[in-house]
């Protein structure tokens, strides 16, 4: 069977992650496998409730298999969450995150980032403060449109696939999905396009993380697909990578998909 991992702090404040992470297991028949790194003192608040999540909302859907799993072995939370993620083997990693830009991140880098860039399957990253494409109240999937951004022909082939995953593991079959290609001197990347999937290019010019804020506002994108190679520089270490920067403007879940 396959798994779906939710990393939660136990504060409550990662709703909307848990809700898509429950949508998206049910939708797909996968186990759901909610993991908090503990390296202190035992939380005092407990686990959320998958089935008590789907019961509020009347779903019809096969009851997800819900495993609570609190992980202890590192002194560091990421350290203890990627040991974690080792051993269940997950086919995707839901998370939550504040989307810190500028000073605030190089003073408090997010957990769930760093996570993201460490992991060699996607991580769907649901911003705190946005819109998701779970409705929290009804469980509704909403993914009526998908913003792929393309650079290289590997980052458009590895972005383009992993939206069509998505939507596979979704049960979506309505959807577009929008390549945007930031005119930087180099031609858009020769692709091979889905069957059976709505698909159309959308150019821009100028830098390129605020191409992509301004597409996936005007274009009301319900998630973006970004391929990722981590941290390349010092300034990304900084600054974060162009998946970082964008998660803190765009204001709608990203699916990180590692390309190494």
């Amino acid at each position: 069977m396959p798994v779906i991992v939710h990393t939660t702090d136990l504060s409550g404040d990662d709703s909307a992650a848990f809700a898509h992470a429950v949508a998206l297991a049910a939708r797909r028949g996968a186990k759901l496998c909610s993991v908090h790194a503990c390296t202190g003192p035992a939380p005092e608040r407990g686990f959320p409730d998958a089935t008590r999540l789907l019961e509020s909302w009347r779903s019809e859907r096969e009851p997800v298999a819900h495993e609570a799993m609190l992980h202890q072995c590192c002194d560091d939370v990421t350290d203890t969450l990627l040991d974690a993620l080792r051993r269940v083997e997950p086919e995707l990693v839901v998370t939550a995150t504040h989307g810190r830009t500028g000073v605030a991140r190089i003073f408090s880098e997010s957990v769930a980032e760093s996570v993201a860039r460490n992991v060699k399957v996607p991580t769907l990253i649901v911003p705190l403060a946005g819109d998701g494409f779970v409705d929290p109240a009804t469980g509704a999937v909403r993914l009526g449109r998908v913003l792929v951004p393309v650079g290289n022909a590997g980052d458009a082939e590895r972005g383009l696939r992993a939206a069509v995953w998505l939507l596979e593991l979704a049960a979506v079959g309505d959807a577009e999905i929008v390549l945007l290609h930031v005119d930087d001197g180099t031609p858009m990347p020769a692709v091979t396009l889905p069957e059976g999937v709505t698909t159309r290019v959308r150019l821009a010019k100028g830098a390129l993380e605020d191409a992509i804020v301004e597409a996936a506002k005007s274009e009301r994108a319900c998630v973006i697909v970004m391929a990722t190679h981590g941290h390349d520089s010092m300034s990304d270490v900084l600054f974060g990578s162009h998946t970082e920067r964008v998660l803190g403007a765009a204001g709608c879940p990203i699916l990180s998909v590692p390309l190494a």
